[in-house]
């Protein structure tokens, strides 16, 4: 083994699968032909640097090439036994007595033969060791899989999310079955790590390990697919959650916000919004349901309940710049212009740069 991968990224023999990831992105990012051109001995980095990082990020892979690590350092550690000759030593014994001398022949055995009974004792021997190790491999992985999930989920309690993540890993390379732990490392990558291309593997493993998906699998599946702009899939998926919980209220609001912003289905994402707020009624996500609630009213040319709520939120919260702004081009709109520059004003006044446009074109 002519490199040592561990040494070649940079990190230590106990580094977790997050500190190889990041090691790797920033070695790749140092040796890229595109920053080395002409550089030959770059590029060779570059492939070096893939290389281990293909391996070290594999569970499997790097399990194995631990062993092989620590074989050639046992192998480097072997010292050869050295013979020597000594003349002091070199002692002959008298001749051998005619006694000694005189050979006997040996009676023949009779030659053994191996039956048919004898065979199937050993395939039946051998069939049952073979069983045995198995059954004991199966329930090993299960405890040590087992183990390392808990053990995650004290860390998420402790707020040691990278910790947890390597051990959830580790969790589902000894129960790849373990449909838990792929969604709670679905909720790290997803509301801590931001990762929602990883996020949306996991949750997509643990659907097809569940008989009796939960409302709750589905709502994080579209949370993702809403972050990568795959929407019709989220409003599916927020659906899917309501029809199997409809106590999970914040799904109406996230299709809501998908249907009005993305889909421009606006009287739908009216509708999740006032189902929503039947629900809240204070609250940041309250406050959000209504700005977007009047800004669909605003799209389907109803400016009266547009205002209505955007007054509301303001009622509870007058330092929203945002909804100014807003109420303001609503009210110009419904041709109430100097009402309309009050609000444009307020708006840039609590740091809304994008009413400057409006008070220019609008305001003298």
């Amino acid at each position: 083994m002519d490199q040592n991968y561990y040494i070649v990224l940079g990190v230590s023999r106990t580094a977790t699968t997050q500190e190889i990831k990041l090691a790797y992105k920033r070695l790749a990012l140092q040796y890229h032909p595109d920053r080395n051109p002409g550089n030959a001995r770059a590029e060779e980095q570059f492939k070096l640097v893939n290389t281990a990082y293909q391996t070290l990020s594999n569970p499997s892979k790097r399990a194995r090439y631990d062993l092989k690590l620590q074989y050639v350092s046992e192998q480097r550690r072997v010292v050869q036994p050295q013979s020597y000759y000594d003349p002091r030593y070199n002692h002959t014994r008298e001749p051998a007595s005619v006694s000694e001398r005189y050979y006997h022949k040996r009676p023949v055995m009779q030659e053994q033969r191996f039956s048919r009974r004898d065979a199937y004792i050993t395939a039946a021997f051998v069939a049952c060791l073979l069983l045995f190790s198995l059954l004991l491999k199966v329930v090993m992985d299960y405890v040590a899989g087992e183990d390392k999930y808990k053990t995650a989920l004290s860390y998420m309690a402790d707020g040691k999310y990278s910790s947890a993540h390597s051990l959830l890993t580790d969790a589902i390379y000894f129960r790849p079955k373990h449909a838990d732990a792929y969604l709670t490392r679905a909720s790290i990558e997803l509301n801590v790590f931001e990762d929602y291309q990883d996020a949306l593997q996991d949750l997509n493993q643990a659907i097809a390990l569940q008989d009796n998906v939960p409302a709750e699998t589905y709502y994080m599946r579209g949370k993702c697919y809403q972050k990568l702009s795959q929407f019709k899939l989220a409003e599916q998926d927020f659906s899917r959650t309501l029809h199997l919980d409809s106590t999970l209220y914040a799904a109406h609001l996230e299709r809501g916000e998908v249907r009005l912003f993305y889909l421009q289905n606006y009287k739908l994402a009216i509708a999740d919004f006032t189902a929503f707020l039947k629900r809240s009624h204070s609250g940041e996500s309250w406050s959000k349901a209504l700005t977007f609630r009047g800004f669909g009213y605003y799209k389907l040319g109803d400016y009266t309940l547009s205002e209505a709520d955007y007054r509301r939120v303001l009622d509870v919260d007058n330092s929203n710049g945002r909804v100014y702004y807003l109420l303001g081009r609503t009210e110009l709109e419904q041709q109430f212009a100097d009402s309309a520059c009050v609000h444009f004003k307020n708006a840039y006044r609590l740091g809304y740069t994008a009413a400057m446009l409006e008070l220019s074109a609008n305001c003298q």
